[in-house]
């Protein structure tokens, strides 16, 4: 693990600034959701291909997460944040007059590259430096703003694209991105990695196989896949069934997704308990309140509108109680050796599942509402099922 030069330890206003930087990073992937109409209108896009704007992004974004990682321990964190957000900053800024959907999708795809630079290199290098307090809370506010970017993100979106168009939303997240690369580069350098060498791609297949060969890890990793899924496909699903009834009652859309933010301070919560529950529990709990969540709205429909906002608070309580406590299960069983990839690959796979949001919403949007949410609830209901099923129950599973 690279350790920083002098142990330099990250000011109270860098921390903020990486906090706030990483909103501005995972914004990215959410913004457009509110927006997909206006999108498809703006480049000429079908209705159902507009959310290839959000699944182009979140699959460079994930798949980043696997080069990124691994190269953030031998470049070093800063190095890596720093310059994978010098190249984000001026990507963003283009996409802002993006002449054409084809240009505007290849942006995308390496946006979601470069903005992957960040996330792993950030929650390590917060994870390093300081006080084990400092250490601790920077991590648990860092997740906090990467968890409730799922929702601040949608808001951005429809509060300043649905206002004033898509390349107002890109250039303020371009000056974040630039800002903080300034700042870091005006930190200590991280001391040079050993003479160890990169792995090879061979290597690292055969280490994220041995990985997925483990039944505790894949009790993570499959939940993982199917979390932000739901969460994407959710608030599409409200938009499609719910949206004109809400906005009847005057409840916009981004009122509609205000109302559960609070419940992304989870992450918080449950950084203070984990040690007292345990994180196994933490993912049972979560995931099965996730569940809960959407089987309320799933019977709440459009007839109750205060219960269907209720159960969104619920369904997101549940959603940021899961993916920190999926975070620690992963980093509590790995072995130390390969513990920074199963982070990463762990990270991979959740915003696989992001990617997918669009296509589920829109392969159900012809379905009832209540059908098309008893779906989700039914696959985060298994996903809690299976995390908590014991190895031994499981016919050719071995830990």
């Amino acid at each position: 693990m690279n350790t920083s030069t002098d142990s330099h330890i990250p000011s109270t206003p860098l921390r903020a600034l990486l906090a706030l930087c990483a909103l501005a990073v995972v914004s990215q992937l959410y913004w457009p959701l509110p927006v997909l109409p206006q999108v498809a209108r703006a480049h000429g896009l079908a209705p159902g291909a507009a959310g290839m704007v959000v699944s182009v992004f979140g699959m460079a974004y994930a798949a980043g997460f696997l080069l990124f990682g691994p190269l953030s321990d031998r470049l070093g964190r800063r190095a890596v944040m720093a310059w994978g957000l010098a190249a984000l900053a001026p990507l963003t800024a283009a996409l802002a007059c993006a002449p054409s959907s084809a240009l505007l999708l290849a942006g995308r795809a390496l946006q979601g590259l470069a903005a992957a630079a960040f996330a792993p290199a950030a929650i390590a290098y917060l994870s390093e430096r300081g006080t084990p307090r400092q250490r601790t809370w920077g991590v648990a506010w860092i997740s906090t703003a990467f968890l409730s970017a799922g929702l601040q993100g949608q808001m951005y979106g429809g509060a300043v694209a649905g206002r004033w168009g898509l390349g107002a939303a890109m250039l303020p997240l371009a000056a974040v991105y630039a800002i903080t690369a300034c700042a870091l580069l005006r930190t200590p350098a991280d001391a040079r990695a050993t003479a160890r060498a990169l792995p090879s791609l061979r290597a690292s297949i055969q280490a994220m196989g041995t990985l997925l060969a483990d039944a505790r890890l894949r009790r993570a990793y499959g939940p993982a896949l199917l979390l932000l899924l739901c969460f994407v496909a959710f608030y599409l699903l409200l938009d499609m069934h719910a949206g004109a009834a809400l906005r009847a009652q005057g409840i916009t859309p981004l009122a509609a997704r205000a109302v559960a933010l609070p419940a992304f301070l989870a992450p918080l919560a449950v950084a203070a308990a984990m040690a007292r529950i345990g994180a196994a529990r933490w993912v049972t709990l979560g995931l099965g309140t996730a569940a809960a969540g959407l089987l309320l709205a799933a019977w709440a429909g459009t007839t109750h509108l205060p219960g269907l906002l209720a159960a969104s608070v619920v369904f997101v309580l549940g959603v940021g109680t899961s993916v920190p406590s999926l975070i620690a299960r992963v980093a509590g069983l790995a072995a130390t050796p390969v513990r920074g990839l199963a982070v990463a690959l762990y990270t991979f796979v959740l915003f696989v599942g992001a990617s997918l949001g669009p296509w589920l919403a829109q392969a159900t949007a012809h379905w009832p509402q209540a059908a098309a949410l008893g779906l989700l609830a039914a696959l985060l209901g298994a996903a809690a099922l299976y995390a908590a099923t014991p190895i031994s129950s499981a016919p050719g599973d071995h830990p």
